[in-house]
C-alpha cells in the first residue's frame, strides 16, 4: 500500500498521522521549545500593539511576509503582530477567525474585495500551520507524489475551503486529497459492526452539531452516509467554555480559553498555566453536572437514532462532566486523534462515501429551505432545473442588499451546511423573486449554476457551483 498522511483539521487543534507502506501507524509531532509536541492549536493571535506604532510601515510589512515560506511564515509574520499561541502573546491578544471559517463565510465569498484575495491569504495561513505535518514526511524521506494524503473536516467546510485545501495539497507535490467529513470519521470506529448507525456529537465555536450517520454495505466495502443533521445554536465551545469559568471562578477570556486548550491538549501557550486537573475536576462536581444538564434525547428522535450509540468528538468532550451533562456518562472518553486512527483502519481495505444532504438555500432566519432532494439529483450525464418564487418578508427598503446563499447538507438550521455559493441581490418595491437553479451532474461531479430574477424577467444575480458527491477508496 502506499503511505498516507491523514490530517485533522475539523477543530480547534491540528494533529496528524503518517501510515507507513507496512501498515505501521506513527503520530506526526512537531518540536516547540524543544519538546515534540503530538497536539498543536490553530489559532493565530493578532498583537494590536505593533501595527499601531508610529514607525510600522504596512507596505513594507506585508511585502516581507509575501516573500516568506511556509517554514518562516510565522516569524516574518510577527512583524504584522500576528502570534502563535507559544510564541510570547500577550494575553490580551486577538484571536483571528480560523481560514477555514472565513473561506466558508458567505458575505466573505460574496464581497467581491474579499474574495479576489482571500484565496492566497488563506493559502499561505494553511500552508504554514501545516508545514510541520509535510516537513515530518519529508524527514523520513518519503517523496510527496509517493504518498496519499487525507484530511478530516466538518460538514460546514465551505466549498471555498475544500478548494484551496486542494490547492495546497497539489502545489506541495502531492496527488490531489480525499477529504472525510468529521462525523464520518467518528463513525468509522464501527466498520467492523457495519451495517449500522451512530449518532455523533461535535462542537463548533458557537454550535453543538448532531450528525446521525449510516454504515450500509459489508466489511468488504463499507459505504458511509450522513443521513440527517440537527444543529442545537449556542451550545458551542464559547457555551461551554464560559460555563467552565465562572466554576472555577476565572473571568471568560480569550486568555481563558487559550488555558483552557493548553490543558485539554497539552498544546504549549506563551501565558502561565492556570487551569490544573485538581481545580477542574474539583470544581466541575455532581453539582456543576445537575446545575448544566442538556438532554439530547429531543434531538435524537428528531434524527430517528434511538438507542443509537452515541460517539463525541473534539476536545471539549474529553472532560468528563461535560459528557455526564449530556447525560452520556458510559460514553468513552474520545481521543483527541481517535478519527484519524478510525480513517487510517479504515483505509486497509475499499470503502465508499455516498453523497449526503441535498441543496438548500438560506431564508436568513437560521433556517434553510430544501430546493432540490438528495432523490432528486440527477443521474451522471443528465441534467435537472427547478425553478421557485421566494416571498420577501419583514422590514426592507428599496436599495437595502441581501444575501441569497446556496447551501449543501442534511441540516434544516443553516449553520449546520456547507456554503456553496452567495451572492449579493438588491432590493427592491417588490416583494417575489424568482430563484431557478441548473444542475448537471458529470460523474460524481455536479455542476449548477444559480440565477435571481425580478418581475419583468430581469436578472439581478448569477453564479456558478460545483459539489462533489461521492469518492471511492
Amino acid at each position: 500500500m502506499r503511505p498516507q498522511l491523514i490530517l485533522d483539521c475539523g477543530g480547534r487543534v491540528f494533529s496528524a498521522l503518517l501510515v507507513t507502506a507496512d501498515g505501521e501507524v506513527v503520530p506526526c509531532s512537531q518540536e516547540i521549545r524543544q519538546v515534540a509536541t503530538r497536539h498543536v492549536s490553530n489559532d493565530i493571535l493578532f498583537e494590536q500593539r505593533v501595527v499601531q506604532d508610529r514607525d510600522f510601515i504596512w507596505e513594507d510589512a506585508l511585502e516581507t511576509l509575501a516573500r516568506s515560506s511556509a517554514p518562516s511564515f510565522f516569524q516574518r509574520a510577527r512583524r504584522v503582530g500576528l502570534r502563535r499561541p507559544w510564541d510570547q502573546a500577550s494575553a490580551d491578544a486577538l484571536q483571528l477567525t480560523s481560514p477555514f471559517s472565513v473561506l466558508s463565510s458567505p458575505a466573505a465569498l460574496a464581497d467581491r474585495t474579499i474574495g479576489a484575495h482571500l484565496p492566497g491569504v488563506a493559502l499561505a495561513f494553511l500552508d504554514a500551520l501545516v508545514e510541520p505535518a509535510f516537513a515530518f514526511v519529508a524527514e523520513r524521506g518519503l517523496a510527496s507524489h509517493d504518498v496519499d494524503v487525507v484530511i478530516v473536516i466538518t460538514a460546514q467546510a465551505g466549498r471555498g475551503a475544500r478548494l484551496v485545501l486542494q490547492k495546497l495539497v497539489r502545489r506541495r507535490g502531492f496527488r490531489r486529497a480525499l477529504l472525510v467529513r468529521r462525523e464520518t470519521a467518528a463513525a468509522m470506529a464501527l466498520v467492523a459492526q457495519a451495517p449500522c448507525a451512530c449518532i455523533v456529537v461535535e462542537t463548533s465555536e458557537t454550535d453543538l452539531h448532531l450528525h446521525r450517520v449510516v454504515i450500509d454495505g459489508y466489511l468488504a466495502q463499507p459505504c458511509f452516509r450522513t443521513a440527517a443533521s440537527v444543529t442545537l445554536a449556542g451550545l458551542g465551545w464559547n457555551h461551554w467554555s464560559a460555563r467552565i469559568g465562572g466554576a472555577l471562578s476565572m473571568t471568560p477570556s480569550a486568555a481563558f480559553e487559550r488555558s483552557l486548550t493548553t490543558f485539554l491538549t497539552g498544546s504549549p501557550d506563551s501565558l502561565p498555566q492556570r487551569i490544573t486537573h485538581d481545580a477542574l475536576y474539583g470544581a466541575l462536581d455532581d453539582a456543576w453536572v445537575d446545575a448544566h444538564a442538556l438532554s439530547l434525547d429531543a434531538s435524537v428522535a428528531a434524527l430517528d437514532g434511538e438507542y443509537l450509540p452515541l460517539i463525541f468528538v473534539g476536545e471539549l468532550f474529553t472532560i468528563d462532566a461535560v459528557r455526564k451533562a449530556f447525560g452520556a456518562s458510559q460514553a468513552r472518553a474520545p481521543l483527541l486523534d481517535q478519527e484519524l486512527r478510525n480513517v487510517a483502519q479504515t483505509l486497509r481495505s475499499p470503502f465508499v462515501l455516498a453523497p449526503s444532504g441535498s441543496l438548500r438555500v438560506n431564508t436568513l432566519h437560521g433556517e434553510t429551505i430544501e430546493l432540490v432532494q438528495h432523490a432528486q439529483l440527477p443521474a451522471s450525464g443528465e441534467s435537472f432545473h427547478v425553478e421557485t418564487n421566494l416571498r420577501l418578508a419583514g422590514e426592507r427598503a428599496a436599495g437595502k442588499t441581501f444575501l441569497m446563499h446556496l447551501l449543501w447538507g442534511a441540516d434544516r438550521e443553516a449553520e449546520g451546511n456547507a456554503t456553496l455559493c452567495a451572492v449579493p441581490v438588491e432590493l427592491r418595491e417588490h416583494e417575489e423573486l424568482r430563484l431557478t437553479v441548473h444542475l448537471r451532474r458529470r460523474g460524481a461531479r455536479l455542476h449548477g449554476s444559480l440565477e435571481v430574477r425580478m418581475p419583468g424577467d430581469i436578472v439581478v444575480a448569477q453564479a456558478r457551483f460545483a459539489e462533489q458527491l461521492e469518492e471511492v477508496r
